[in-house]
């Protein structure tokens, strides 16, 4: 969607703005929302009726005392329970399917394993637990805005083109185009859907749903699994870069000398050191790729091998944190994906680490597991949907949050 000038765009804009300010200050009243955006009353009536009727917005009738006499405007939040938002992952041996409210409530959750090689039968079976997922939702009688599609790789920002799944060995899929033709052989309603690289999927997952929605500023999820990724979000939304690339730090080089070969063709990248093979390879001493669920088992036995290969990946990861903070100094940095499972296991070498490489850098942010968990990647491309709602591509990043006269 791209924006002019025109009476329509404008009127747009200014919905942009209420929905906006609503999700980020629950409980605002029609009056506050006036003197934020500068819109009148009248026209903030209208806006507000409007979404209203369209199930974007609820009423919060507690009632609640001034501090003064009378009884407090009645508030705005947003509305749970009819819009709903389809998100899954492909990952590199499962596929998980979420539906959840605006909110970001989970309505529905599954996960199934796969085998990625017929990519065709992959794509069957996530229709299988998509066409499932959307007739729940549709006998709760909610309304589906949109399927976001998280996947591990390398997506073109300008038509989601999928260019390279380096894990999958997926090449140049038109996975959109793939999914509605199966949506209408099955008789599917004809969604908008949006791909998306997992790790900006994850990112966005802490940034629309989480309690940073509440605080726009800068940050970094990496999702770290059999391959690794960085999400990064400034204060105005997702960093794609240029052409959609920003963030494949797990191909970034960390071992140039005698790396191990990885899945893109380099020797030495961060996901050779930093990742679910790389601990499977400190456990087996070979190819053999390990579980996450086997390798727990381990660990709860008190395998000395598993505990040794965290340490040894928490020390690698701990300097990409580092070189992390010097190069985009994000408040925070999360650490998320199928390894982030192993919690404190993982993230005390980290830290050790990140702060054993900080010298006399004061650049400390804070460092987190993600809020959501193996969910993280399906529920930010659901969040995905829900931004080219209520922050399109092409709206004036200034009028987002303020509105625009009229």
């Amino acid at each position: 969607m791209t924006f002019t000038s025109n009476h329509s765009d404008l009127k747009q804009i200014n919905r942009l703005a209420v929905i906006n300010l609503v999700k980020t200050h629950p409980g605002i009243s029609r009056a506050d929302l006036a003197k934020r955006t500068g819109l009148n009353k009248s026209t903030i009536g209208k806006l507000v009726q409007e979404l209203l009727d369209e199930h974007w917005l609820q009423e919060d009738h507690t009632p609640t005392l001034l501090d003064g006499a009378g009884r407090r405007p009645t508030g705005l939040t947003l509305n749970g329970n009819v819009l709903a938002l389809l998100g899954a992952e492909i990952g590199v041996d499962y596929i998980t399917v979420l539906a959840c409210s605006i909110t970001g409530e989970t309505l529905f959750n599954s996960t199934l394993p796969y085998l990625h090689g017929d990519m065709a039968a992959s794509l069957d079976q996530l229709i299988e637990l998509l066409a499932h997922a959307w007739r729940i939702m549709d006998t709760m009688q909610h309304q589906v805005l949109g399927l976001g599609i998280a996947v591990p790789g390398l997506v073109n920002a300008l038509d989601e083109k999928i260019i390279d799944l380096p894990n999958l060995n997926w090449h140049d899929v038109s996975m959109a185009d793939a999914l509605r033709e199966r949506f209408a052989a099955r008789k599917m309603p004809n969604i908008p859907v949006t791909i998306i690289n997992d790790a900006n999927a994850a990112a966005l997952s802490e940034f629309v749903f989480g309690h940073t929605q509440y605080r726009r500023s800068a940050l970094v999820h990496l999702t770290i699994g059999i391959g690794v990724g960085a999400g990064i979000i400034t204060e105005k939304g997702l960093y794609r870069g240029f052409n959609g690339w920003a963030g494949e730090i797990g191909h970034s080089i960390l071992q140039p000398v005698n790396g191990r070969l990885c899945a893109c063709g380099q020797h030495g990248c961060v996901e050779t050191l930093v990742s679910q093979r790389a601990l499977s390879q400190a456990v087996t001493d070979d190819e053999h790729l390990l579980s996450i669920d086997a390798l727990q088992r381990r660990l709860a036995k008190d395998d000395d091998k598993v505990k040794q290969g965290l340490n040894t990946v928490g020390h690698y990861l701990g300097i990409v944190l580092r070189n992390v903070a010097n190069i985009l100094n994000p408040e925070t940095i999360v650490i998320g994906g199928p390894m982030s499972q192993f919690g404190v296991h993982l993230i005390e070498p980290t830290i050790k680490s990140f702060k054993a490489h900080t010298g006399r850098n004061h650049i400390q942010p804070n460092i987190q597991l993600c809020e959501f968990g193996h969910n993280a990647e399906a529920l930010g491309a659901a969040a995905a949907i829900l931004s080219q709602h209520v922050e399109p591509m092409g709206t004036p990043t200034h009028l987002t949050h303020q509105g625009l006269l009229r």
